[in-house]
């Protein structure tokens, strides 16, 4: 609980806001006099969304939009969910003053506001699984008809029907393995950083400038919120809750898909997958073992299926403490990323050399993980 003293700094904290309202105003011109326009996108979203937090956490306080102890929540006092409301408002704020924006950035903007509404229902009331499918199904369907889809594939009639199928399963499949791996303080957002920043560097060595602004923008959002949920020494002060969880894997999906990665059609493909390793493998990992252990029979169980055996959960179970978990996943992020900015000039050799390191690598983690929890179990 804060003391008063404590309640006073923590209103302060509303004013990074209000700077945030005035940079487009009076610092904009001097950040790109200056060639620091990057910089100006950057903390505008940033400044944005960390002063916007002390406001929603009272909001989800009185409207009782919490997450309370006991059960699968470690945390000691209700903790508002209220977080990716923040997230939503400073990020389609945010994109609003990119100047000239292509036709794909209405599709972002209508695409993440479905995902947010239907996020934000689920946080205030609760939805089944089936409905929050619907959304993103809506949401993905919007984004492919902006010109938001899968690249790599064959400009012909029939492999463009086989594009937008596997745009979908991406797009979905991504969201919900982020959405799933928002068990630990910082997690979710913390690897959302770390994509977001590599996404930026890339972009921006080949010349694509929106996905460029737009990984800025995401990223300098992201990190406002970061830093009132991992906290050194303390529980986190609010949660993303589903609405920004949600946000978070359905907008580093379509940034991973959007555009060229590369001078090869292969790289538009391996980056991607290198850049959202740690989600992908979590879902696939924990879907096939408890398919295979008979824990689910159908995809409406597999949907609804809440488990503690995810990539974190097995980390833990390991003897890392919980900020040690985050930042070891965060770390791995960082390995893949660095070899996606190896691979941006690669063609189909380079891009089968660095997919071929970073199965190794993860699948080598994993299989330790398993044998030490098997080792611990027959103990």
């Amino acid at each position: 609980m804060m003391t008063d003293r404590q309640r006073i700094y923590f209103r302060l904290l509303v004013l990074p806001f209000v700077v945030a309202l005035l940079m487009p105003y009076i610092f904009r011109d001097w950040f790109f006099s200056h060639y620091l326009g990057f910089v100006y996108y950057f903390f505008v979203s940033f400044l944005m969304s960390f002063g916007l937090i002390p406001l929603f956490y009272k909001l989800g306080i009185i409207m009782d939009i919490t997450d309370m102890p006991g059960g699968r929540h470690h945390h000691r006092y209700p903790t508002p969910r209220t977080g990716g409301i923040v997230i939503y408002i400073t990020f389609v704020s945010a994109l609003n003053i990119y100047t000239n924006p292509p036709f794909e950035f209405q599709g972002l903007f209508w695409a993440i506001t479905i995902i947010a509404g239907f996020g934000l229902l689920d946080d205030i009331m609760g939805l089944p699984a089936s409905i929050k499918l619907i959304g993103q199904i809506i949401a993905t369907a919007v984004l492919i008809y902006h010109g938001i889809a899968l690249s790599f594939i064959p400009d012909q009639a029939f492999w463009h029907i086989f594009s937008i199928i596997l745009t979908f399963l991406w797009i979905i499949s991504i969201t919900n393995a982020v959405n799933f791996l928002d068990g630990l303080d910082g997690l979710a957002s913390g690897l959302a950083i770390v994509i977001s920043f590599f996404c930026a560097i890339i972009s921006w060595s080949i010349g694509n400038q929106f996905v460029f602004i737009v990984s800025l923008i995401f990223m300098g959002t992201v990190s406002g919120f970061f830093l009132y949920n991992f906290r050194i020494g303390n529980r986190a002060l609010i949660f993303l809750g589903d609405t920004g969880s949600t946000i978070i894997g359905f907008t580093l999906a379509s940034l991973a898909i959007y555009g060229d990665w590369g001078i090869h059609k292969s790289v538009d493909l391996i980056i991607p997958i290198l850049l959202l390793a740690v989600p992908i493998t979590d879902l696939l990992l924990t879907n096939i073992r408890r398919i295979v252990t008979g824990k689910v029979h159908s995809v409406r169980e597999l949907l609804e299926y809440a488990g503690n055996d995810h990539l974190h959960h097995r980390l833990k179970a390991l003897g890392l403490r919980p900020k040690s978990v985050v930042m070891t996943l965060c770390m791995f992020t960082v390995v893949m990323g660095l070899l996606s900015l190896l691979l941006k000039r690669g063609d189909y050799f380079e891009s089968f050399i660095a997919l071929t390191i970073g199965i190794i690598i993860f699948y080598s983690v994993v299989s330790f993980m398993i044998f030490q929890e098997r080792r611990n179990h027959n103990s």
